[in-house]
């Protein structure tokens, strides 16, 4: 049953694991570096987290498609649960190899339950959408949901950048388990749906309108390959403090959490080909005045189309993978999702950014990020018939 109790916990649920990975992506490669790991070994270890990510949401998606709901929401639970064992372990183990098992393990764990919790929230938004259209506010609407995900994420990236770094960095792994241990009394309050098709054994194919959003999915995210690698390095080597770096990704987070509060629900419900095509035009704008200045004001007033590359580019994908998807496939659709983009694009974007800062600098890599989505425009008008 949906009551507002229970949409608290999904709230909780995002909070604690968006928390995580505003503790993970700062100071995961802090917490190596302390632990006496060398560059290849950290770039070995976080390499693992990104590859679960690309591996474990499909084939998890897939399995689950065959269970019923029940099964799922026991799947977040276990997941959760073994999310907070192998973070205590990280501070338990000595052995490289093993602590490459650990940290593997754990990234499966993790990826998993996200499209999972986000499929659940997608399903619940458009239940309220459809039975009351006219509606002008929604308690159960997608992006409100996921917005306590990023208040989480702003909350641990500055609250860590203030006391974690330092004498407190051994800490890390028991900060991250005391999170994923929120994320298991969230998940045993979710609501429960009703389950309009039963499991079945076949699955119906996924329509080309589908890989379509893939792609597009996956050009997005490869074109924040220098934003998410070099972006703070690129200011720091403009000569800017951290505390300003910090205040610029509180910016663009800020500026997601605005749109994701006031227009998501019309997002969800405006053409794909429309959203994207605008989406990725900002963000190749986006990209190309970050390459061109390091101007204060201006690098301000291009942090806030991060309400567009991002939030509302997610919000609109979010809904139209579950749309797009045959109803006995919506776990897998959401597993693709997530490996496609967030997983595969965003390393691809990474990495290959890398090389070309190592060869050409900052700059460069984010006039490559601009063309980059460009390319992408034409694939969102693939979808102006949907």
């Amino acid at each position: 049953m949906v009551n507002q109790q229970s949409l608290n916990r999904i709230r909780l649920f995002y909070a604690a694991y968006f928390a995580a990975m505003g503790l993970i992506l700062p100071f995961f490669p802090i917490y190596l570096d302390g632990r006496g790991f060398d560059a290849t070994m950290i770039g070995l270890m976080t390499g693992l987290i990104a590859l679960a990510k690309v591996i474990a949401p499909p084939w998890v998606g897939h399995i689950l498609d065959r269970q019923s709901a029940t099964h799922s929401h026991r799947f977040i639970v276990v997941a959760s649960c073994m999310s907070v064992i192998t973070a205590v372990l990280f501070g338990l183990s000595d052995n490289a190899v093993l602590f490459a098992a650990i940290v593997l393990l754990f990234g499966v764990f993790w990826a998993t339950i996200l499209p999972l919790t986000d499929r659940l929230s997608i399903s619940i938004s458009e239940s309220a959408s459809i039975s009351d259209p006219t509606s002008e506010s929604i308690p159960a609407d997608y992006g409100r949901l996921r917005v306590w995900g990023s208040v989480g994420f702003i909350i641990t990236s500055l609250a860590g950048g203030i006391w974690l770094v330092g004498e407190h960095i051994h800490a890390f792994p028991f900060i991250l388990a005391t999170l994923m241990l929120v994320l298991v009394f969230a998940s045993l309050g979710f609501p429960k749906i009703k389950q309009v098709t039963p499991p079945t054994l076949k699955h119906a194919a996924f329509p080309t309108q589908f890989y379509i959003l893939l792609a597009i999915a996956f050009i997005m995210q490869v074109s924040h390959g220098a934003y998410y690698g070099f972006f703070s390095l690129y200011l720091a080597d403009a000569g800017y403090s951290g505390t300003q770096i910090g205040l610029y990704w509180v910016v663009g987070v800020l500026a997601e959490i605005v749109l994701m509060w006031l227009w998501s629900r019309p997002i969800q419900h405006a053409r794909p080909s429309l959203v994207f095509s605008i989406c990725l035009l900002l963000a190749a704008l986006r990209w190309l005045g970050t390459a061109m200045t390091t101007d204060p004001l201006l690098l301000t007033a291009l942090q806030l189309l991060h309400a567009a590359s991002f939030a509302a580019f997610h919000v609109a994908a979010i809904a139209w993978v579950k749309r797009l998807a045959p109803d006995s496939r919506h776990a897998a659709a959401q597993g693709a999702y997530a490996a496609a983009g967030f997983g595969l694009g965003s390393s691809i974007g990474i990495m290959g950014c890398g090389l070309i800062v190592g060869s050409a600098g900052y700059a460069t890599a984010f006039y490559v990020c601009a063309l980059i989505a460009l390319l992408g425009t034409p694939l969102a008008w693939l979808l102006r018939k949907t």
